[in-house]
């Protein structure tokens, strides 16, 4: 029997580097090759193109598709086209983003009428046992077996859900067993996943839907010997941790030695994306320790509104714990990060803007904000709860993830991506959401990316709330009165303004009409369509630095808080770190405070005045040069995507300190 399964990923705008390995069919493949043997001829896909000519050779059995937001589009044009060429083939899609609600399983399945059935939560067991009914007629419905859904008329159909076990022990790698040694070798972005499930039960996420809220767990020495494997083949620089709660066992320190150990054998991974534990703190830092550089730790919070916590069924840890995480992680010399959502249910503007506060005050080094998406599989995407907490949603692009697939009979099979986000709420309009665009956009550049933090650390030094800068910066430069400060920044805003209102279309038949356009479509395969916050990066970067340097130096001064020379001092050191993209390469030295220096480093507690100067030689590392690079060679590519794959940031186009060996006592 002849069984195709893909992992199908928008691959018009990337090359291999930016995409991951498909481990999701991977394991599907290794537990049915464990089951039937040399009874079933297995092959696994990534490109679209590769499984239209693949298909044209050889005609599969069975076609199965990994399905999630970020492909359903480009499953649903790939399945309809092969439906027609294959009309006796069985089709099967699985994956966490699918409804438990059957109205909204009757209306994917509409929408992918390609479809036999749909496997609900783990498919390695549903899918395996699903080769037998296939192979023995496919009449006997009554023979099916569990975690599947399937369309019988106007009638949803499911075959009951099969009972989950902690520990895995049935399922082999497919990493040890060679089933992903091409995608690895065309280098592929690695994937780990060393347990399942997440205990939590956040309403704005899907990732705990198929276990059931339980963690389920790989053997130790199998994830182990599955790093050494890779660590071994892959030439990926970048490596992604797929667990959500990584931390929450014990084992998985000896998890996080086995992916140091690769880096310290192989020089790779330089970068490991993981999502730490919830709530182990001391664990968390342990394995902060042991990966250093390779990972920052990121400590999502989502809100610290008490009730739009409890509204979103998420239990934070103390703040006390919090802060003190915090401080333990920036002892070793790790910098942190944490994730908020925008508009989660019963956010308003205040308490949104008083987490971004309070964050701030706690020293976390990346502070990123995201839209809430209406997730399939999420308990936000259920109409009642869309309901009761007034939800009113539209539609944008998901950037990069759109192609035109090239078939063998010359069919050209276009499609896209799209994400579905509320834009109003019951508690915060969408006026307020694109103040929040606006705020979110100067958190990123101004703090993520590094351009401006010196100069806002000595202010928070001095006990301005970083947040409180940017609100004003805002009010100075795009004044909500009319008026024009600068006229350069004015027309940055309303260009800003523009595409932020562009992007956001009231339904799915209108995003999806504008897109058959034929011009705009065509401007979509060319990425003219980026994400806003990396565009305006690059755009203020580009042309609008100094502007923003003359603006934010005005807004400092204007508190009255902070000595002018100290700000004046900031001031040069912040704009000599992160020039504008056309600042020529040369080494430039300056002499500045050494408390200012030290500062760059560290947080702004341990600030203090110093009369010491010490002498600093600022020089391009070799990041700024790709990057720039990157910037330039693009055309044709999303950066947005490229940056993320790599695991490369904006934030590395800044000038690397070196401290030389002269230091002076000032006269004063």
């Amino acid at each position: 029997m002849v069984i195709y399964l893909a992992d199908l990923a928008h691959t018009h705008s990337v090359n291999n580097a930016s995409l991951t390995v498909p481990l999701n069919i991977g394991y599907i493949k290794a537990y049915a090759m464990a089951a039937h043997g040399e009874s079933v001829d297995i092959s696994l896909f990534k490109h679209p193109e590769e499984l239209l000519a693949r298909v044209e050779e050889r005609k599969p059995d069975i076609v199965g598709l990994a399905n999630y937001g970020w492909n359903a589009n480009l499953n649903r044009a790939i399945g309809t086209y092969l439906r027609q060429c294959l009309p006796e083939a069985l089709f099967v899609a699985g994956g966490p983003n699918i409804d438990p609600d059957p109205e909204r399983r009757m209306n994917f399945l509409k929408q992918h009428g390609y479809l036999d059935f749909l496997v609900i939560d783990g498919g390695e067991e549903t899918f395996s046992e699903l080769i037998d009914w296939h192979r023995n007629g496919r009449r006997d419905f009554g023979a099916l077996p569990s975690n599947l859904v399937w369309r019988n008329g106007e009638t949803i159909c499911d075959s009951g859900e099969r009972t989950l076990t902690k520990v895995i022990e049935n399922i082999p790698s497919p990493y040890l067993a060679g089933y992903l040694d091409d995608f690895l070798e065309a280098g592929m972005v690695p994937l780990f996943e060393t347990n399942r499930g997440c205990p939590f039960q956040c309403t704005f996420c899907a990732w705990g839907s198929a276990s059931k809220n339980l963690v389920r767990r790989f053997h130790q020495d199998i994830s182990i010997a599955e790093i050494e494997y890779v660590g071994a083949r892959s030439q990926s620089l970048n490596w992604i941790v797929c667990d959500a709660n990584f931390g929450i066992l014990t084992r998985d320190v000896e998890i996080a030695k086995a992916i140091r150990c690769a880096k310290d054998r192989y020089n790779a991974p330089q970068k490991c994306h993981i999502w730490l534990a919830k709530n182990v703190t001391e664990r968390n830092l342990q394995i902060g320790e042991i990966l250093g550089d390779m990972a920052v730790p990121v400590m999502a919070v989502q809100s610290l509104n008490d009730q739009v916590l409890k509204n979103i069924k998420r239990g934070n840890i103390s703040t006390e714990t919090y802060v003190e995480y915090q401080k333990k992680f920036h002892s070793i010399g790790s910098a942190t990060s944490s994730d908020v959502i925008v508009p989660l249910p019963g956010e308003t503007l205040d308490t949104h803007i008083e987490t971004l506060h309070k964050l701030f005050d706690f020293d976390v080094d990346g502070v990123y904000s995201y839209n809430m998406r209406l997730l399939a599989g999420a308990e936000t995407n259920a109409t009642d709860t869309r309901q009761k907490y007034g939800f009113r949603s539209r539609y944008r692009l998901i950037h990069g993830d759109a192609g035109a697939y090239l078939a063998p009979n010359g069919t050209i099979i276009r499609c896209f991506e799209y994400e579905e986000s509320p834009r109003e709420t019951t508690t915060m309009s969408e006026t307020e959401l694109f103040y929040l665009r606006k705020l979110h956009f100067i958190v990123d550049f101004f703090w993520n990316t590094n351009v401006y933090k010196p100069l806002l650390k000595v202010l928070k030094a001095h006990g301005i709330n970083p947040i409180d800068v940017m609100k004003r910066f805002i009010a100075y430069t795009a004044p909500s009165d009319g008026t024009q400060k600068n006229l350069r920044l004015s027309e940055f805003w309303e260009t800003f303004d523009r595409m932020s209102h562009e992007e956001w279309f009231d339904t799915e038949e209108e995003i999806e009409a504008y897109f058959a356009n034929e011009e705009n479509f065509q401007r979509l395969l060319n990425q003219e369509f980026e994400k806003l916050n990396i565009l305006f990066s690059v755009i203020v970067l580009r042309d609008y630095k100094q502007d923003f340097d003359h603006a934010l130096r005005q807004v400092a001064l204007a508190y009255g808080k902070v000595p002018e020379e100290l700000i004046e001092q900031a001031s040069h050191l912040t704009i000599a770190t992160f020039p504008a993209l056309n600042t020529p390469t040369q080494e430039k030295v300056l002499e500045l405070p050494a408390s200012l220096v030290k500062l760059g480093k560290e947080t702004t507690a341990s600030f203090q005045s110093d009369s010491r100067i010490e002498t600093i030689r600022l020089i391009e590392g070799p990041l700024r040069q790709k990057i720039k690079e990157i910037i330039l060679d693009t055309k044709g590519q999303t950066l947005s995507k490229v940056l993320n794959t790599q695991r490369i940031m904006l934030k590395d186009l800044g000038f690397i300190i070196e401290k030389t060996d002269v230091t002076t006592s000032s006269d004063q």
